[in-house]
């Protein structure tokens, strides 16, 4: 379990606050450093689908922050400054980063959840995305050709690519995970998501 103080949040978040868990894979076997993160993906993406079409109470509140041997995610129902006091770990001199971004979600259109708390797996983003539905009808009619890619027979592994019940700033960040994850330079999907004016 991660060290954490729940007095360094608010009723609110406290009343919704999740069981947090850090987990520690190993990189045995996987060869380049993009490799190892593909395969944490697909082992992400599996397990989310698994508990997703599983029986389990609460599965809706299921969510992993996190699954690289690249970066960290914190999240929370907090304000920017509770985060090294809620994290202790953050507080540990043995903690070192490159960067780190902390990012405070203002939501307009979903209501506070801890799973949609910023910043997500490759961005924070608080705009509005107009052509939602359409985005997502479009995704979900090309996951087929998934297979034939990099991914290969681990693609029903990782479907669906969108998560369920999600805001546009998660889906969005759903989609550039897999166009990274797929071997494109993040720059480059950054430019592929931006759309034509």
């Amino acid at each position: 379990e991660v060290p954490r103080n729940s007095e360094a949040i608010g009723w609110l978040a406290r009343e919704n606050e999740p069981f947090i868990m850090q987990v520690f894979v190993g990189r045995e076997g996987c060869g380049t450093v993009e490799e190892f993160e593909r395969t944490l993906f697909i082992l992400r993406k599996s397990a989310s689908q698994a508990v997703g079409n599983s029986v389990i109470q609460g599965k809706s509140e299921y969510y992993v922050p996190s699954m690289s041997a690249r970066t960290i995610v914190y999240k929370g129902l907090m304000l920017p400054d509770a985060m090294d006091k809620y994290y202790l770990d953050l507080n540990d001199p043995r903690s070192e980063s490159a960067i780190a971004l902390v990012h405070q979600r203002y939501s307009t259109n979903t209501l506070p959840a801890w799973p949609l708390a910023q910043p997500f797996r490759f961005l924070a983003h608080n705009g509005e995305i107009n052509t939602l539905r359409g985005n997502i009808n479009m995704m979900d009619s090309r996951a087929h050709v998934l297979s034939e890619g990099i991914f290969g027979e681990d693609a029903h592994r990782i479907t669906p690519i969108l998560s369920p019940g999600s805001s546009d700033s998660a889906n969005f960040d759903n989609a550039l995970e897999l166009l990274v994850r797929g071997g494109r330079e993040v720059e480059r999907s950054m430019a592929m998501m931006i759309p034509e004016p």
